[in-house]
């Protein structure tokens, strides 16, 4: 009986340890997502958006085609940030809502 309840601790003990591990990885990884949100916000606003902004609005007819071409993921990916945290140049969001481009964006 001692036996048993033993290996039932080390176990138990063996199981908290690898989810207490497992825990910290994806806390790790939360913050590295952080670190990269924070510094791709950094040069956002130093180089302003309307490079990109460009490189969207000339590809408008495909991506507003049905069954069209998908956005590029890191020029959705930092337009979707300018737009959360509101860095977006005035006539670069004016010129994606007269385009309807700014429908393929979530605005949170």
């Amino acid at each position: 009986m001692p036996l048993l309840l033993c290996i039932c601790v080390a176990a138990a003990g063996y199981f908290g340890w690898v989810q207490f591990g497992a825990y910290q990885q994806r806390q790790l990884a939360r913050d590295f997502v952080d670190i990269d949100r924070e510094r791709r916000v950094a040069l956002l606003e130093i180089d302003g958006c309307q490079a990109q902004v460009d490189m969207l609005l000339s590809m408008t007819d495909r991506l507003l085609k049905a069954g069209g071409m998908l956005v590029p993921l890191d020029i959705g990916r930092d337009i979707e940030l300018r737009l959360a945290r509101g860095i977006m140049s005035a006539p670069g969001r004016a010129e994606m809502e007269r385009t309807k481009l700014i429908r393929l964006f979530r605005l949170e």
